[in-house]
């Protein structure tokens, strides 16, 4: 009979981590998620307390940050680097692209939305925390295609938490597997870099649009 160590051991030299491993390295990113979510269902409140900045917005940069100086998290793997330029650039300007242009063939008016010091914060944030530190963190566990999907769920609930009806909270997941694309180091640009850009973008375009 094959004993745990020795199973343990044959794992590793196999390259693949016991069920057990692999199961507890998701409870941390699971745990974020949840105190992500708790933060901001209690937004409101907190700050009605005189929290002096953005709770939701401080707990989305906090917890990657923690768990880096905890070494629970690579800074690495947040993707700050240059990546892919072209491909990059690519996803960075298709999304919003598409969107300008729906609205300006329907006769909308593009305008500078007055809350750019909420949008652009949120979209760099929200890319922080679920681009960089979450979808990094499923995919070593659970490759990249259930990543995508696991981490577009989680942030797609989350803007259902936020007051989203059925349809545009589908969307949401939709548009966030579109940035998690843009971040792959195959498919995409390689990057963090570029789905903040084209989320701040696309957050701009929809924000700012009149008729």
């Amino acid at each position: 009979m094959t004993s745990i160590r020795e199973t343990i051991h044959n794992h590793a030299m196999n390259g693949s981590p016991p069920a057990e491993a692999k199961y507890s390295s998701l409870v941390i990113p699971s745990l974020a998620w949840v105190i992500v979510a708790v933060i901001y269902t209690f937004r409101r409140s907190i700050n009605s307390a005189g929290f002096p900045i953005d709770p939701y917005y401080s707990i989305l940069f906090a917890i990657p940050i923690l768990l880096i100086l905890a070494k629970k998290f690579p800074f690495a793997d947040l993707g700050i680097r240059l990546g892919k330029p072209l491909t990059g650039l690519f996803f960075v300007l298709l999304l919003p692209g598409i969107l300008f242009l729906r609205y300006y063939l329907t006769g909308a008016n593009l305008v500078l939305p007055e809350n750019l010091g909420i949008l652009i914060p949120g979209s760099i944030a929200e890319e922080f925390f679920f681009r960089g530190y979450l979808q990094e963190s499923l995919q070593k566990t659970l490759g990249t295609g259930y990543s995508f999907f696991l981490t577009n769920l989680l942030f797609a609930l989350l803007h259902f938490i936020k007051g989203y009806s059925l349809a545009p909270t589908l969307v949401v997941g939709v548009i966030g597997f579109y940035f998690s694309l843009a971040k792959d180091q195959k498919q995409g640009g390689g990057s963090l870099i570029y789905p903040t850009i084209s989320h701040i973008l696309y957050n701009i375009v929809s924000s700012g649009v009149s008729r």
